[in-house]
């Protein structure tokens, strides 16, 4: 199930913007969804026939544009943050040990902080002990050096503010003082919370239509169906009636940067807040940050991990504008690893291991006699 990803498709995506007619239709499948490419229509006035035909071209030449993020805590999950620091010449193993358990969504290899690799896992509640041991398990057979695991709520994607672009020059405007001065000045928002733990209950074939929208989140039924063995009414069905009623259809990311990926430096921060309020001022600074991607909550603390994505020659003052803000008060400490994108392999929820009867299944021995063999 391994994915890896294609470095130019967001940069095909990119090239085919402009200021009117793609950037409007994609905007606003952000902000509505973009299956219904009806209701994209009515909201931007553009005639159903063009923004269809539009994202046609779009996907023809860049394939897929979305990604569902599913909510993790409504199928009974935790989502993970794991960095570890692999034994020198380990590196390799280290990696297939992370993708062991089955859980695990996305690896990185990254360098900075005196970590080696980046995981995203997506674990079962009840199997949370279970994983820790696991990684436990892999310092002690001397894998890793160390490891560090932070819980999250899910992700928040954030579609780049085309606002600060000029499209007759081709370049952004970096506002860095005027972003500090709004955070300074700007008022109390809506906290960000910790997600509720309240599961749906959920059968395989709900999980596996989750699984190909996250491969493609504008997969078409009749493809899925004939994908999970089932008829195309079946999955709209599921689709309409419980999966997006219930919120288990969450968010979604559009494969949209604002810079190619060969002059482009990716990070995954973590920023460190001295109360929620702060927090959730640089939330709402963070929609209109072009250089964020994604950011996530981790459970229980004034913490954030956001993912950027910025342009070479702006990473040092990126950095310096993070620094400003912890000696305004605004950060108590932030911290950093590098992304090393050409490295990143992703999978879909792994359904596989759903259990009609007993649910999200765990293999303690099988999973040690896997880390054994490598």
């Amino acid at each position: 199930m391994d994915e890896p990803t294609s470095a130019g498709r967001p940069r095909e995506v990119l090239k085919q913007l402009d200021p009117t007619k793609a950037l409007k239709i994609l905007s606003a499948m952000a902000r509505v969804g973009p299956r219904n490419l009806l209701e994209v229509s009515q909201v931007t006035g553009i005639p159903f026939t063009t923004v269809h035909h539009r994202i046609a071209q779009i996907e023809s030449k860049a394939g897929k544009v979305v990604e569902l993020l599913p909510n993790a805590a409504k199928l009974g999950m935790v989502r993970i943050v794991v960095l570890v620091a692999a034994k020198p010449g380990l590196e390799d193993i280290a990696s297939k040990a992370l993708r062991i358990p089955g859980y695990w969504r996305m690896v990185w290899r990254c360098e900075g902080d005196e970590f080696t690799h980046l995981s995203v896992q997506t674990i079962p509640t009840k199997h949370l002990k279970h994983f820790r041991e696991y990684v436990s398990t892999m310092r002690a057979m001397n894998l890793i050096k160390t490891y560090r695991i932070i819980e999250t709520g899910d992700t928040f994607p954030i579609f780049p503010d085309f606002s600060s672009y000029y499209w007759s020059s081709g370049k952004w405007i970096f506002n860095w003082e005027g972003w500090l001065t709004t955070l300074k000045t700007a008022g109390p928002t809506e906290p960000l919370k910790d997600p509720r733990q309240d599961p749906v209950e959920v059968e395989k074939i709900d999980l596996e239509i989750i699984s190909y929208l996250e491969l493609d989140g504008r997969m078409i039924f009749s493809d899925i169906a004939q994908k999970c063995g089932c008829s195309p009414q079946t999955v709209k069905n599921r689709y309409d009636d419980k999966l997006v009623p219930a919120g288990i259809v969450g968010t979604f990311d559009f494969l949209v940067i604002p810079f190619p990926l060969d002059i482009s430096s990716w990070h995954e921060f973590t920023l460190e807040f001295p109360d929620a309020a702060s927090m959730s001022r640089f939330v709402a600074l963070a929609k209109r940050l072009f250089f964020i991607h994604q950011l996530v909550k981790a459970l229980g603390k004034s913490t954030l991990l956001v993912r950027t994505g910025i342009i070479n020659s702006q990473m040092e003052n990126m950095f310096t504008f993070f620094s400003k803000m912890v000696e305004a008060g605004q950060l108590t400490s932030y911290s950093a690893v590098r992304l090393n994108m050409d490295s990143r392999i992703s999978q879909a929820i792994p359904y596989e291991l759903f259990d009609p009867v007993s649910g999200w299944e765990w293999d303690v021995y099988k999973n040690l006699l896997e880390l054994n063999k490598l």
